[in-house]
C-alpha cells in the first residue's frame, strides 16, 4: 500500500468549477435552507478504509469510508496506487455507494435524503453541501432510502426506497425512482414486492437488482430488469408498463458460506458482460454471468476468489479491471490464473459445459464418479441427472453429457474430485446456473 500523499500531487486530478445550486436542483424555491457548511473534523487514518468506490477517470476515483467521509485516490495503469486525500471532511450518514455528479460534484444518500457535494473553490475539498431529494410519499409514515445513488447514462440519479404505496389503497412495493435534474422530478422507473438493499447498472439499461428475503435461508435473490430509456420530450413521465423486478437467479447460500452478497457491479471479460458481488465476513467474491434466453434472464452462479481480508465494496474502473476496497485500503481484483477455479459453466446442446482455469487431470475428470448434478426445482423438489463427462483437448473445457431439465429449476454441478493436471485442488467445488428457458 502507497503511503499517504499530499493532494496536489495527485497529479492530473483537476475538478471542474460545480454548477450552481439553481443549474443542479431546478424548482428549488427562494429561501430554501438546503445549503449547508460542512463540519471540520481531524482525520487519523493512515490508510484509508473504503466502503463504496465510484470511478472520476481512468485514473482517479472517489471513496467513502467507514465514517462517511469522501476522499479521492489516483492509481497508475494497472491500478498500482499513487496517493489518495480526503476530498472531504464532513461525515455523512451515508449509505456505501457514491455516483459522480457535474463538475466532479459527488452525490450520496442517506435514508432520509439525497445530498450533492461541491467543491466551490477548487481547492480539492468539498465545501458546499445541498440536499436534491428528500421528500417523497410516505416519508413520515417511514419510507426510506435503502440503496444508491447511481447515476445512469441518460443524467438522472436512481435509488431506491422502502416498500411504500403511491396511491391510497395501493399494495405496498418497493421502488426505484429516478431523480430528473431537467425538471426536478422524482419518478418510478421499477417497482417490486420485495425490498431493494442493493443494486448496479449497466449502460445498455440493464439493472441488477439485489432483492432482500430474510426468511429464506438457501439463498439469495438477484434479479436482472431492462429499464426502458426516458423519453425525450418527456423525462418526467414514469415509464408506461412499469417495468417490474423479479427474481431473476438464485445465489445459492453454500456458495456464499451463507454470507449475503451485497454492492453488485458490472464489468466486462473475455467478451461477456459479468457481475461481481462481495461477501464480507466469507471472503467470498461471487461471479454471475447473466444470460437472456427466449427474453427470460438466467446464468450462471460461481467462486471467482477468496480474498485475504474482507472485500466491502468492487468497481470497475478501467476495461476488464476490477477495484475493491476494505478496511486495509484499495485491493486490485484480477483474476488470478494460477488458482484452479471454474471459471464458466454453460448450457450445451448435449448438456453441460465446464471451462477451467488451469488444465484437469484428464484421468479424474472422465470419471462420472467424479461428479454430482441436481437438478433443483424452484418450487420444491431436486432430480439426479445421470452424466456422461467429455474431456477437450485443451483439458480446460469439458462438457457433461446429460438430459437437461425443464425450465425452473436451478442446476448445481459439484466437481467432488477434479485436480489440475498439477494436483492443484479446485478453489470451489460447486458451480450453480438459474435456468428458465433453453
Amino acid at each position: 500500500m502507497s503511503a499517504r500523499l499530499p493532494i496536489y500531487l495527485l497529479v492530473g486530478l483537476t475538478l471542474a468549477t460545480p454548477a450552481t445550486a439553481a443549474e443542479t436542483a431546478p424548482g428549488t424555491a427562494a429561501g430554501d435552507t438546503r445549503e449547508r457548511r460542512f463540519i471540520e473534523i481531524t482525520p487519523n487514518d493512515q490508510v484509508p478504509t473504503i466502503r463504496a468506490i465510484t470511478p472520476i477517470d481512468g485514473s482517479n476515483v472517489f471513496f467513502l469510508n467507514h465514517r462517511g467521509q469522501v476522499g479521492v485516490a489516483k492509481f497508475s495503469p494497472g491500478l498500482s496506487q499513487i496517493g489518495w486525500e480526503f476530498y472531504s471532511e464532513v461525515k455523512l450518514n451515508a449509505l456505501p455507494s457514491l455516483a459522480l455528479g457535474p463538475g466532479y460534484s459527488v452525490l450520496s444518500a442517506s435514508p432520509y435524503e439525497l445530498t450533492q457535494g461541491f467543491d466551490t473553490d477548487r481547492d480539492v475539498e468539498l465545501d458546499f453541501f445541498q440536499a436534491l431529494v428528500r421528500e417523497w410519499t410516505d416519508r413520515d409514515k417511514g419510507v426510506v432510502i435503502t440503496a444508491g445513488p447511481v447515476a445512469d447514462p441518460h443524467g438522472r440519479v436512481l435509488f431506491a426506497l422502502s416498500p411504500h404505496a403511491l396511491k391510497a389503497g395501493d399494495p405496498p412495493k418497493a421502488r426505484l425512482m429516478a431523480w430528473v435534474p431537467a425538471t426536478g422530478s422524482l419518478i418510478p422507473v421499477t417497482e417490486s414486492e420485495l425490498l431493494i438493499d442493493g443494486f448496479a447498472l449497466r449502460r445498455d439499461g440493464l439493472l441488477a437488482t439485489r432483492l432482500a428475503m430474510p426468511d429464506y435461508t438457501d439463498g439469495f435473490f438477484l434479479s436482472l430488469t431492462e429499464l426502458p430509456p426516458p423519453v425525450p420530450d418527456k423525462p418526467a413521465e414514469a415509464p408506461s408498463p412499469m417495468p417490474f423486478t423479479l427474481p431473476s437467479l438464485i445465489i445459492p447460500a453454500e456458495i456464499t458460506k451463507r454470507d449475503r452478497p451485497d454492492q453488485p457491479v458490472f464489468f466486462d471479460e473475455e467478451g461477456r458482460s459479468k457481475l461481481l458481488l462481495v461477501c464480507p465476513v466469507s471472503h467470498h467474491l461471487i461471479e454471475v454471468v447473466p444470460e437472456k434466453v427466449d427474453g427470460l434472464w438466467q446464468g450462471a452462479i460461481l467462486l471467482r476468489a477468496l480474498s485475504p481480508k474482507p472485500i466491502y465494496t468492487a468497481a470497475a474502473v478501467e476495461s476488464g479491471l476490477l477495484l475493491g476496497g476494505g478496511d486495509e485500503g484499495f485491493v486490485p481484483l484480477q483474476d488470478d490464473p494460477s488458482v484452479h477455479r471454474i471459471t464458466r459453466l454453460d448450457l450445451a446442446a448435449d448438456g453441460i459445459a465446464l471451462a477451467f482455469s488451469q488444465p484437469v487431470d484428464r484421468y479424474e475428470a472422465v470419471k462420472p464418479e467424479n461428479y454430482s448434478v441436481k437438478a433443483i426445482a424452484l418450487g420444491g423438489g431436486e432430480k439426479t441427472l445421470a452424466i456422461q463427462p467429455v474431456v477437450e483437448s485443451d483439458g480446460r473445457h469439458l462438457v457433461l453429457r446429460c438430459e437437461l431439465p425443464g425450465p425452473g429449476s436451478v442446476l448445481r454441478v459439484v466437481c467432488q474430485n477434479l485436480p489440475s493436471e498439477k494436483g492443484g485442488k479446485l478453489l470451489h467445488a460447486s458451480a450453480f446456473y438459474t435456468l428458465h428457458s433453453r
